[in-house]
């Protein structure tokens, strides 16, 4: 799931319930007030430098005062046993890092609205301390071999190896993201005005705030064919979720509308939502009734092995009865173009909310590493889609598909990723061609922007239609540039030879445009632009392939039949 759509599903009513019905079930009553006074607006001039960094337009933004929320009286015990592991240890921990980690001040995530053909957003990690570094310290500890760039009149350093950028605004605050999505935010128009000003002058001040600007994320398939009396809901500009620490730990959520009429809609929608989640209530409801409720009188007292079962019974209806409380009545009240929920925790569960406030704050900019390992993913599955729908074609016509479609003279007119699109799923699409005429004809270039999802690598942003799979061609490749081949031809086992990697320059994805090999020239750089290879073997597994690889093993792993024998890489 992305940050996105995280945010998203924060702010859903049902998790508003959910919170509410938790604070509840563990304990202690927790007070529902839907009329917290609301923070007098912050001018744009008085904003922090790094919330002054948000675009208006932005897709949303996670903002985390890391310090305040450390030094809170709620955490005390915590802090207290944190420190004593003596001055010693604290010092040596702000010696070993630059900037010291005791300096960090607030942490913020940014997420930048997606363009047509994206399919996530760009995010960038801002975070400030409270005392000035060295930016040149900063870049020899982490970023040696940064390169020093220009985007937006702004400079920042590039270590293209391993894909991180940073900039430096000024001498406390560090702006990081991939080697691509930083330099796009630094040259994203920065926007006075948009649906994200609002909210962010409403993050001044908070332990914790979220926001997602709800006119530009993309809707769930799932909400498509929401019925019409539930998608006054989905008008909302934008939506906010906040953490305060006082005393007590209050969360709050808003949902805001652009008018008060459309607010008023929301709200009709949102209890008629309410009765229709009570009335699904009845189902487990019925369930957990079952397992507790005997149909016949118990003559002898149940097995013990029944005991969970029946505890979880009870623990089921008590939760669905706190449900259904929060449901007949939700806690939601109409603040002029606002829907507004605020929830008080009891004091003793403010200390939790402190501390998740400090570990959010010190993970967020964990977040790209997260995204990278599920993108990278999403990516070996595609690989393993293209090298089954190989094996699908070769078991239906006996051979692997050529590199490309032909006409009658050997002229290359479209890719092998037109042929497998039936072994994709994607056979209607494949019935729109017409495979007779070339990738960029009248007719057949207004089929690219209907590159599948398949043909889609989510690690790195390309343009509409363009990919970055790509099989090996050549007379020592595993596709021949003229004939087809057989499973049967590559001698050297389908489990030593590379079918498809993501690798070069994003092409168009109905182009005949592949690896080009010759066994006698230098190999492509095939570890651009990931830094890897991912890579799909003729036996259909994906395998990762680290830098630095000998030349001459990759091309062992190229040739299908070169009877070289390859051991480790």
């Amino acid at each position: 799931m992305s940050a996105a759509r995280w945010l998203l599903a924060s702010l859903k009513p049902a998790a508003l319930a959910g919170l509410a019905c938790a604070l509840v079930a563990i304990g202690s009553p927790c007070r529902v007030d839907a009329r917290q006074p609301a923070a007098p607006p912050v001018a744009a001039g008085d904003l922090p430098a790094d919330l002054a960094l948000i675009p208006g337009d932005a897709l949303g933004f996670v903002h985390v005062r890391v310090a305040d929320a450390w030094k809170h009286e709620s955490v005390k015990m915590y802090r207290q046993m944190f420190l004593k592991a003596g001055p010693k240890a604290l010092a040596a921990l702000d010696a070993q890092f630059v900037p010291p980690p005791s300096t960090v001040d607030r942490v913020t995530a940014i997420a930048l609205p997606m363009e047509p053909g994206q399919n996530q957003p760009v995010l960038v990690g801002v975070v400030t301390f409270t005392a000035a570094f060295d930016p040149a310290s900063v870049r020899q500890a982490y970023l040696p071999d940064a390169k020093p760039l220009k985007s937006g009149g702004r400079d920042y350093y590039v270590d293209e190896k391993q894909h991180i950028a940073v900039h430096f605004p000024d001498d406390k605050m560090l702006v990081f993201g991939d080697e691509k999505g930083l330099p796009a935010f630094l040259a994203h128009p920065a926007k006075a005005a948009g649906s994200m000003t609002a909210a962010v002058r409403l993050a001044v001040g908070k332990t914790l705030f979220a926001a997602v600007n709800a006119k530009k994320l993309p809707l769930p398939p799932e909400l498509e064919h929401l019925p019409p009396e539930f998608k006054p809901l989905l008008q909302a500009e934008f939506a906010t979720v906040s953490l305060d620490l006082a005393q007590s730990a209050t969360v709050a959520a808003k949902l805001v509308y652009a008018n008060e009429a459309d607010a008023m809609a929301a709200e009709k929608a949102l209890r008629k939502a309410a009765e229709l989640a009570r009335m699904g209530l009845n189902q487990p409801r019925m369930e957990a009734e079952k397992q507790l409720y005997p149909k016949q009188p118990l003559l002898k007292p149940r097995p013990i092995e029944d005991l969970p079962i029946a505890v979880g019974a009870v623990a089921a209806l008590g939760a669905l009865n706190v449900a259904d409380e929060i449901l007949a009545d939700p806690p939601v009240t109409r603040e002029g173009n606002a829907l507004a929920v605020s929830v008080t925790a009891p004091p003793w569960a403010t200390a939790y909310f402190g501390m998740s406030a400090v570990s959010v704050g010190l993970l967020l900019p964990a977040v790209q590493k997260t995204r990278e390992a599920a993108s990278r993913a999403r990516s070996t599955n595609n690989l393993k889609q293209i090298a089954l729908a190989m094996h699908n074609y070769e078991a239906t016509y006996g051979t692997l598909p050529a590199a490309a479609i032909t006409d009658k003279n050997g002229k290359k007119l479209l890719s092998w990723r037109v042929s497998i699109l039936p072994y994709i799923e994607q056979n209607q699409l494949y019935n729109q061609f017409k495979l007779d005429e070339p990738w960029d004809s009248e007719h057949n270039k207004k089929l690219i922007p209907l590159m599948p999802i398949t043909y889609a690598d989510p690690r790195l942003p390309a343009e509409v239609g363009k990919t970055f799979y790509k099989v090996f061609v050549g007379k020592d490749a595993g596709f021949d540039p003229v004939k087809k081949r057989r499973f049967v031809d590559i001698t050297d086992g389908t489990s030593n030879t590379f079918m498809a990697a993501a690798t070069g320059e994003p092409v168009t994805w109905t182009k005949p445009d592949d690896i080009e090999i010759d066994i006698e020239k230098p190999l492509p750089d095939l570890m651009k632009p990931f830094g890897s290879l991912l890579v799909a073997f003729f036996d259909g597994s994906v395998r990762y392939v680290a830098p630095g690889v000998a030349p001459k093993t990759l091309k062992a792993l190229i040739t299908p039949t070169g009877g070289e024998v390859v051991t480790d890489y």
